[in-house]
């Protein structure tokens, strides 16, 4: 049983409401400094070549 079953037997007006406000949103395109941004906890580092990598 998934999440969405689960919420829509227990909870459905919840439900209902979190299905019409998803469809009325698209993807967001990210820039590429926003990645980078993203992208500058310690976790990542630059590796070989420039390529941003993540360590951990």
């Amino acid at each position: 049983m998934t999440i969405r079953e689960i919420l829509k037997e227990a909870q459905p007006d919840y439900y209902s409401k979190l299905v019409k406000n998803h469809s009325n949103k698209k993807p967001k395109k990210l820039t590429e400094k926003e990645i980078k941004e993203l992208m500058r906890h310690s976790s990542y580092k630059r590796g070989a070549g420039g390529a941003i990598r993540q360590v951990r």
